[in-house]
């Protein structure tokens, strides 16, 4: 039997399932940082799509249900890969037709971007996560970055800030639609309470402490970069050492100076004090057995590992940064040290040591602060800018309709 003529004027008014796509250079970032707002879109009944280079957590972005597209990404900007990569953006974008494209990471967002204007694509948000540009960056950084932003903010239709200093930069950028400030990607603040039936005690010695009580322990969850520059915590724990301090520096996470830092360590003598844990998923249980969260970053966005550090509760060290000093009152809920200063570090870190105390009231000030950056808090925010675009999609396309 055919079908009636209201079935077809039904069809033939349909909307097509809305799409959107998720870009980041590696598929970790998106792992780390935007799976819950992957999700918010999924359950909206919009199908998003994630691209990125793959790595060791494409598995965990495709076992939430997202398909991932494979793309030729580098982190090197001068990359033949990034070349290779702009061109399957946009045979990708041209298919596909999005309403959304959320763009992230330097190079991804910028190629991405490209894209989207040779495919005539909209609906474009980018997040910052840390402009290279800011107060204290290298002079080439303002030379090649600042208006390498500035222009591209042009094919921009929202740009999403993580920090309050990016914010007030990029105010002035001529966006498509506007620049919003976000505090972050939020963290999921139940998740970092303390472990029950787990011990300081026990999870040190499951690490392989071997003065569990009386040591202070330090630890740093990042990339093992120069960025994150944690050769500045291993000359600090040097200094520690020499003065009879007992403290053991954790750091989890991999990353392409881990060779030099263990050859650092065995230069300073200090292999015992210092413990490469590699890439770790029991941020929880780490940040309980820790008593004090360091980041000694040369630059930052909004680190989140400090966001979950307020949430468990924790005296934080971190470097005079922007971003960090977003999240750090020094003296309050911790220390804000110069960068690459590792005579600081140890100072605030024998003060730590010295005033059981002291790192009890800092930690319950970092949990005080924690609420404003929980998840539950910026997932409506990052709906309502979806919502925006959306919606000026929709408007677009009525227009175009009538147009024809």
């Amino acid at each position: 039997m055919g079908k009636s003529r209201s079935d077809m004027s039904q069809a033939k008014h349909t909307a097509p399932p809305r799409k959107a796509a998720y870009v980041a250079t590696v598929y970790s970032h998106l792992a780390a940082f935007h799976l819950p707002f992957m999700e918010d879109l999924r359950r909206e009944g919009v199908e998003v799509h994630a691209y990125g280079h793959p790595d060791h957590r494409r598995e965990k972005v495709t076992s939430e249900g997202f398909e991932c597209r494979d793309i030729a990404f580098s982190r090197r900007p001068l990359s033949w890969g990034n070349v290779k990569a702009l061109f399957q953006m946009i045979r990708w974008l041209r298919r596909e037709r999005y309403d959304l494209i959320h763009v992230h990471t330097p190079n991804a967002s910028l190629i991405t971007r490209l894209a989207a204007l040779l495919s005539g694509s909209r609906g474009v948000v980018y997040t910052a996560h840390g402009f290279h540009f800011h107060t204290g960056s290298s002079r080439l950084g303002w030379l090649i970055y600042y208006p390498l932003e500035r222009f591209m903010s042009r094919f921009t239709d929202t740009l999403i800030t993580i920090n309050q200093e990016d914010y007030e930069r990029a105010s002035g950028f001529p966006v498509r639609n506007r620049v919003v400030y976000l505090p972050g990607v939020g963290v999921d603040i139940s998740l970092l309470s303390p472990v029950a039936n787990a011990s300081e005690v026990e999870l040190r010695n499951e690490l392989g402490i071997r003065n569990p009580a009386a040591s202070l322990v330090v630890l740093c969850v990042a990339e093992l970069n120069r960025n994150k520059n944690q050769q500045q915590l291993i000359h600090a724990v040097y200094s520690l050492t020499q003065r009879g301090v007992p403290v053991v520096l954790l750091l989890a996470g991999v990353g392409t100076e881990e060779a030099e830092y263990i050859k650092l360590c065995q230069q300073l003598g200090v292999e015992d004090q210092v413990k490469f844990l590699g890439y770790r998923q029991d941020i929880q249980e780490l940040m309980q057995a820790a008593d004090v969260l360091a980041l000694v970053s040369r630059r930052e966005g909004l680190p989140k590992v400090l966001l979950e550090g307020l949430a468990a509760g924790k005296p934080i060290l971190a470097t005079d940064v922007r971003g960090s000093r977003d999240l750090v009152l020094h003296g309050d809920n911790g220390y804000v040290i110069p960068v690459d200063d590792s005579q600081a570090a140890a100072a605030a870190l024998q003060e730590l040591y010295d005033d059981p105390q002291l790192r009890r009231r800092m930690g319950e000030r970092s949990r005080k602060m924690a609420p404003r950056y929980d998840l539950k808090l910026i997932r409506p925010m990052m709906r309502e800018v979806y919502d925006e675009l959306l919606a000026n999609n929709r408007t677009r396309e009525r227009g175009a309709a009538r147009l024809r």
